[in-house]
């Protein structure tokens, strides 16, 4: 019986793995990616990373993604001017809006009105993989 209840979990875990949703990680912050991949990949995420949003463009024409995390505050192209774009030409991807700026809550309320699925403070990054799983669920 242990046996077979072992088996059985173990069969849905690899299905799970199989079944693994890609997350892209927009943020110019290496430090903040890292630690998004820390806590994204023991909830069973693929994660890739890009550091601005013309290598994300690139990253989402050479890889299937599901959602991307997408920092709103950065050098150059920002989060504001990618979100529509990103709605746009990849309208089945989820986007999760996160901001640890000092405006952070008015930047957040901004990106739905964008188009973000959700939003998310960075200083609840904890908060990343039950909230991309239900904004995957949608």
């Amino acid at each position: 019986m242990a046996q077979e209840l072992w088996e059985t979990q173990s069969q849905r875990a690899a299905s799970a793995v199989r079944q693994a949703a890609n997350v892209l990680v927009l943020d110019d912050d290496e430090s903040f990616r890292a630690l998004a991949r820390a806590i994204l990949e023991p909830c069973g995420f693929q994660v890739i990373e890009s550091g601005d949003v013309r290598h994300c463009f690139t990253q989402l024409r050479d890889h299937a993604v599901d959602a991307v995390v997408l920092d709103l505050v950065m050098p150059g192209h920002d989060g504001f001017e990618a979100l529509p774009q990103l709605k746009e030409l990849f309208p089945e991807i989820r986007i999760v809006a996160v901001s640890g700026a000092a405006d952070s809550e008015l930047y957040l309320a901004v990106s739905a009105h964008l188009g973000a699925d959700a939003s998310l403070d960075k200083s609840r990054i904890g908060a990343l993989c039950p909230l991309l799983r239900v904004v995957l669920d949608r």
